[in-house]
Formats: structure tokens, sequence, C-alpha cells
């Protein structure tokens, strides 16, 4: 068995609320990042921003990253370190980064 990170209830509840749930890009992340403002989704915010450190890291926002809590920080670090560990599942979660490897680019 390998050594691969989970992710803790919080954490899975958070990144599914950057998933689309509609349309034809259902079951990849949103193309925005989720309000860091509002309460309900500050956590889903800190998921989406350490789902881009992995997906596509010209998404992330540095700034975003620099501003949040203790606790949002350790949910972007852990949301990251479980995507780090499956590449694959990585590649085909952003649009972009599909589109861009697609060209050749990435």
């Amino acid at each position: 068995m390998t050594d691969k990170p989970a992710l803790s209830p919080v954490a899975r509840e958070a990144l599914m609320k950057c998933f689309a749930t509609r349309g034809k890009n259902k079951g990849m992340l949103l193309s925005k990042a989720p309000s860091p403002f509002k309460p309900e989704t500050k956590m889903a915010y800190a998921a989406y921003q350490g789902a881009m450190l992995s997906c596509n890291a010209f998404k992330a926002s540095i700034m975003g990253m620099m501003l949040m809590s203790a606790e949002q920080k350790q949910i972007a670090l852990e949301v990251t370190a479980y995507l780090d560990a499956r590449p694959a599942l990585a590649k085909v979660l952003d649009r972009d980064r599909s589109a861009l490897e697609s060209l050749g680019v990435w």
C-alpha cells in the first residue's frame, strides 16, 4: 500500500465546493475561486488555492494565500499535498491546463 495522504473531512468538504456541478465542465475545478469573504466559502477558497498550486500554478493567488488564516493555510497545504501525490488527477481537474497540454505548451 502506498503512503499517499488523505483529506480530512473539513478539507474534503471544502474541496467539493470547488467543483462545477452542472454543464460541460461538471467534475472539473471552477474557473474562478469561491469568494474568500463569505463565511460559507472561506475554506473552499483555501481548498481552491491549494488545488491550483498543483493543477495550474499560474491561476493561484499569491496575495490570497498570504492573507489566509492559519486554518485556511492548513486546508490549502493539505489539498496541495493530496493532489501532488496524485499527478494524473491534478492534470485533468483544470480546464485551462488541459487546453494548454493539448496545444503542447504545458
